[in-house]
């Protein structure tokens, strides 16, 4: 007897055009669903209208430089330069520069739920300096939580969502890019271009060597690092070039506000987007920059569920002024501090102070030198109690 299939579809995603990531197959193995640089003439991978549905599919930030059976050394050979394989871009017909491209989040899932938090030798964590030899976190998502053998005792709600999500530049931009991070060039403290490991879908080596890194956040929306952009969000883009020409990739199966140690929960994973066009929006609703509607639906604990550890301008006889990243900073030393009295090491902390439901609020900043910055862990993440006893 012939048996009718349940859906009217040919497969679960209900026939919406879709890029599909090879898991385990670096970008460059790949090249015809993404790039991983910036640029305004890389080629579209795919076009749809306004109002199309489309899925995105990619490898996590490290382009699967990272396995879940290896050790320390592997860390210290991860390539930045292959960092943040992007899928797209999408052109989306009609877009104009000067309008506003609406990317709504129908969806984020992982792709092989597995998901790395590692801290990284060498990169720029709030307390990398702390920390410089490396660390490894291998986390799995189960059952809508996330769980690492290294990090023994805690169970993380899986929030996935998309790290970096961001339209093209224009050549304009660009340029006014590079001439305004290129002072920070010389002592490491932004990525110059780069041509090594460029894949610009097609575009030769002259692209290659003015395309722009993908590490910071700018005006076109990038690496946000946003932790609400999960299932019903929406990020309003201003378009710089015809079709908008959108890109996502670096997906997180859960992170922190701040993704202090610079790695969240890093996965390979899959955003399903519905994407409109407002004309001329930027003008009409003054965006430049993008603007952001979160998720409806993220983990949330009671209001007194978490444990707030308060850091200011100042550090021993050291003494900053109004300067927020450093309250930060201590905001987070004291939390790292205080894990470590409960039998954590240093490097276990800081991981879970990065993938971990962690609010980081500017409580206070008007109060001179010193504003406050409270970094909020949730207590429920963890088998036992962790509040200091009576």
């Amino acid at each position: 007897m012939n048996v009718e299939p349940l859906s009217r579809f040919t497969d679960r995603y209900l026939n919406v055009p879709r890029l599909a990531c090879r898991v385990g197959v670096p970008l460059a193995a790949q090249p015809e669903i993404g790039h991983n640089r910036w640029h305004p003439e890389i080629p579209p991978a795919i076009t749809v209208d306004p109002g199309d549905e489309v899925i995105l599919e990619s490898a996590a930030y490290d382009d699967y430089q990272i396995h879940d059976d290896a050790g320390l050394d592997e860390l210290r050979r991860v390539d930045l330069s292959r960092m943040h394989p992007l899928t797209g871009p999408v052109h989306v017909n009609g877009a104009r520069p000067g309008d506003v491209l609406v990317a709504e989040v129908l969806g984020v899932e992982p792709l092989s739920g597995v998901a790395f938090s590692n801290i990284l030798p060498g990169t720029p964590g709030l307390l990398g300096e702390i920390f410089p030899d490396g660390y490894r976190s291998t986390w799995y998502a189960r059952g809508g939580m996330a769980e690492s053998p290294q990090i023994p005792g805690v169970r993380i709600p899986a929030q996935p969502h998309v790290g970096t999500i961001g339209v093209a530049p224009s050549f304009e931009l660009m340029r006014r890019w590079h001439e305004r991070e290129r002072p920070l060039y010389a002592d490491g403290r932004a990525f110059p271009p780069d041509p090594r490991n460029a894949l610009l879908r097609g575009l030769g080596e002259e692209a290659a060597r003015v395309a722009a890194r993908t590490q910071p956040p700018r005006e076109n929306g990038g690496n946000l690092d946003i932790n609400k952009l999960g299932a019903g969000a929406k990020v309003y883009f201003p378009v710089f070039v015809a079709g908008g020409l959108l890109s996502l990739g670096d997906h997180h199966l859960s992170a922190g506000d701040g993704e202090c140690s610079f790695n969240a929960m890093e996965m390979d994973g899959r955003t399903w987007l519905r994407l409109r066009v407002i004309e001329d929006g930027m003008a009409r609703h003054r965006i430049t920059t993008p603007v952001v509607r979160p998720a409806p639906i993220v983990a949330q604990f009671g209001a007194d569920r978490y444990l707030g550890f308060n850091g200011f301008c100042f550090d021993g006889d050291e003494q900053g002024h109004q300067d927020a990243s450093f309250a930060a900073r201590e905001a987070a030393r004291r939390a790292v501090d205080y894990l470590m009295g409960l039998g954590y090491s240093g490097e276990q902390a800081y991981v879970i102070l990065s993938v971990a439901p962690v609010e980081i609020r500017v409580s206070c900043i008007v109060t001179i030198p010193n504003p406050t910055v409270t970094l909020y862990l949730p207590i429920d993440i963890f088998d036992r109690d962790i509040l200091p006893p009576l």
